[in-house]
């Protein structure tokens, strides 16, 4: 059975062994977890960015990087390639667990392959049976400040693992490292408007996605806008299903950002319409710019959505 947090701890150790070159700073608790820094107090960089993202996914892809053009300026875009989606994505990449925590007034949200050590596990598990059994948990959490002792206690208890045994990265929005890794859920987004529309995700065979990375900015809110930018109007998903042309057809026009009445503005105002509550913001606005569903039933692909230049301009580069 493939273990996510088997093939991640295949990474950890280059990150530890290379911290210095990569811009990260390593840290081992009094619990004997061990945090690793990629953006916080640490400036990371974009080898570790990868690292990262490859850390979210289980180690089960591939990440590069690539141009992408914004108004006439050359930025960076980010390609993740999806070798098992549903172990990857729906038990790894998605930031489904609310951790809470006593005297916090916003829980943490982790990301990574410990998820699928969780007991109990998150909702999105409802969508697969697939569960991880290691000794060892690797988590991820976007964060603008460091984690407690406290919360690696009760991550490791979660894992059922030894607290020496629990690997922590963490990121804030407005770090190189953050706007990656966020570009690259392009298909874990996919995949959860898909199934919220109705596929079952056992059909996924592999899937791959493009995603623009913004310009950063020294400020998380606006950081958050654009990385979200990022995924609903400038990043494409191409994902291969074993399906009926029937059932692509109908739903590729649904999981697309521009599906959405709120749609067609930075993220930033849409957030801060919906009072800075995210729970707000419509399910369906957390979709990709561009998908198309490759049926390898039929040879078929189907497609809907396009990148949005226009509020990609005004987003990352307000006049």
């Amino acid at each position: 059975m493939i273990s996510v947090n088997r093939e991640a701890m295949k990474l950890v150790p280059q990150i530890i062994d290379d911290a210095d070159a990569l811009g990260v700073a390593v840290e081992q608790l009094p619990n004997g977890a061990t945090v690793i820094d990629m953006g916080l107090e640490a400036k990371g960089g974009w080898r570790a960015a990868r690292l990262y993202t490859l850390i979210s996914i289980g180690g089960l892809g591939e990440v590069s990087y690539e141009p992408f053009e914004v108004a006439g300026r050359m930025l960076t875009a980010v390609r993740v390639m999806i070798d098992h989606p549903i172990e990857a994505c729906v038990a790894s990449q998605i930031a489904g667990w609310r951790l809470e925590a006593p005297g916090k007034e916003h829980a943490a949200i982790l990301a990574g392959p410990g998820r699928a050590l969780n007991n109990p596990p998150d909702h999105y598990f409802d969508w697969t049976d697939y569960r991880d059994q290691h000794h060892e948990s690797v988590v991820a959490i976007q964060a603008s400040e460091p984690i407690s002792l406290e919360m690696t206690d009760m991550i490791a208890a979660s894992c059922r693992v030894a607290a020496s045994d629990l690997y922590v990265l963490i990121a804030p929005n407005r770090s190189l490292v953050c706007a990656v890794q966020v570009a690259a859920r392009i298909v874990e987004q996919t995949l959860h408007r898909l199934a919220e529309e109705g596929m079952d995700l056992r059909c996924l065979r592999h899937a791959y996605g493009f995603g623009v990375i913004p310009p950063l900015v020294d400020d998380d809110l606006l950081s958050m806008g654009r990385i979200n930018d990022s995924l609903l109007y400038g990043g494409i998903a191409n994902i291969a299903v074993e399906s009926t042309d029937e059932l692509c057809a109908e739903i590729a026009p649904k999981v697309i950002a521009s599906a959405c009445d709120a749609y067609g503005r930075p993220f930033i105002e849409i957030y801060e319409d919906a009072g800075r509550d995210f729970y707000e913001i419509p399910i369906e606005l957390h979709s990709p710019a561009e998908v198309h569903l490759n049926n390898l039933t039929t040879g078929q692909t189907f497609s809907a959505g396009s990148i949005n230049h226009d509020v990609l301009e005004t987003s990352f580069f307000p006049r």
